[in-house]
């Protein structure tokens, strides 16, 4: 009998949340059971459940949740191989996806006991009116000349992308094969498309 999806997210302005929710429905329309929470609200991983984490990069570094999540958690995610999905690049430009990829993996190298089974950074989206910042950012965002505010809104999100990979894991976790670690050499089908666009 096959255990649930837990997607675990963490999401300031809603992106990172549309993207788990949609990979929850493409699982669930392939026929596994999906529970999508935010990390903040996931109080414990059930020993039989796979799992996906997912997040965006904030001036290059992963939000506090994800570490007290993947502190918290250290015990149940050393024996597993969670997928993990980076929201990072708002701009279609290839130094953006080679940035944001060393961005991630720097994170990740902080848990050396941590092993994914695949790390994918996806574009993201960018919207100043609906930006969610702590203080003082919030304030200086408010700021006539700070220049964020001229910085035009974009979505590079890439829904058939998104929902082909998540119908991917939800057939491994059908099938119950064995888990490769993967490589962030994998992100290179995914980045050409984008950027060829």
């Amino acid at each position: 009998m096959q255990g649930e999806v837990l997607i675990a997210y963490v999401s300031r302005s809603g992106s990172t949340e549309d993207v788990a929710e949609a990979m929850g429905v493409a699982m669930e329309d392939a026929g596994v059971t999906v529970n999508v929470k935010p990390m903040a609200n996931v109080e414990s991983i059930p020993h039989d459940a796979s799992l996906v984490i997912g997040t965006a990069l904030y001036v290059g570094c992963f939000p506090k949740e994800v570490h007290r999540f993947l502190t918290r958690f250290q015990r149940e995610l050393g024996s597993v191989r969670p997928w993990f999905f980076v929201l990072g690049p708002t701009e279609n430009e290839p130094k953006h996806f080679a940035a944001a990829e060393e961005q991630a993996r720097k994170e990740l190298a902080k848990y050396p006991w941590l092993h994914a089974a695949d790390v994918r950074v996806m574009g993201g989206r960018f919207d100043p009116q609906h930006l969610k910042l702590s203080f003082p950012f919030n304030l200086a965002m408010k700021l006539p000349g700070n220049p964020m505010r001229k910085v035009q809104a974009s979505d590079l999100r890439d829904w058939d992308f998104i929902r082909r990979w998540a119908g991917g894991i939800a057939e491994h976790v059908k099938n119950g094969g064995p888990v490769q670690r993967g490589e962030f050499a994998e992100f290179s089908a995914y980045k050409n498309s984008l950027i060829g666009r």
